[in-house]
């Protein structure tokens, strides 16, 4: 019998464009310009307490309609350029998740103080926080559709390293898209305060090959990540 052909994967020019690249571009726009407007700032004041500390308050108004209209315009064309850039962002971020076929669907729950994975094909469900440390698994370069809520109260899904963060909101389910462009061990934890025992509402994330997670997943979620690594 003849080979069937395989799987042809649909790929945009976004594929494997991840939320961290995205926002650290985004990042290297905002930060100088926060940077050089606190500088500005800081420096105008320096620089009116010395020269203007010792000469009597004018007992008449000075106005300067041009110079106040030439920072209004300057003002305006910063925040326009931002807001530009900002929705450029996630333009990009919204075409490529558009533009994915998820090949993993996994509910994430939060609920005092543990994660819930939920992996609905394989019936595998891992549970990571105050009392378990099961992992959260994922195939590399492969879009998964996460299903982020909450039982309880507002918690935030973060994995930091990837610049990952969505908020696990209470009788709400967020789905979003996300593709993880290389393996490897990554940590995860609630970045929104829910209790006393927030700080230990943690997780790890395991990232393998596609061989690797399915083996792994084939074993019902018992194999240990590290050792069907390859």
């Amino acid at each position: 019998m003849p080979r069937a052909p395989p799987r042809e994967k649909r790929l945009s020019p976004f594929a494997l464009v991840n939320n961290r690249g995205i926002y650290s571009w985004l990042f290297s726009f905002y930060a100088p310009i926060g940077i050089g407007v606190v500088v500005l700032y800081t420096l105008i004041i320096v620089v009116a307490v010395l020269v203007y500390r010792r000469r009597k308050v004018p007992n008449r108004v000075h106005e300067a309609h041009r110079l106040e209209l030439s920072y209004v315009v300057v003002l305006i064309c910063m925040a326009t350029g931002l807001l530009y850039l900002t929705y450029t962002a996630e333009h990009k971020v919204d075409d490529a998740q558009a533009y994915e076929r998820p090949a993993l669907s996994i509910d994430v729950t939060g609920a005092r103080w543990e994660w819930l994975f939920h992996y609905p094909r394989y019936r595998i469900t891992n549970e990571s926080g105050a009392v378990g440390r099961q992992p959260l698994v994922v195939p590399v370069n492969e879009p998964i559709a996460f299903h982020i809520s909450s039982d309880d109260v507002i918690h935030s899904f973060w994995i930091p390293e990837i610049r990952f963060k969505r908020d696990a909101m209470p009788h709400h389910t967020e789905t979003v898209d996300l593709t993880f462009s290389r393996r490897g061990t990554f940590s995860g934890s609630c970045a929104e305060f829910c209790g006393l025992l927030h700080a230990d509402m943690v997780f790890t994330v395991h990232v393998l090959s596609d061989s690797a997670f399915r083996t792994w997943a084939a074993s019902g979620g018992k194999a240990a990540p590290w050792r069907t690594a390859s």
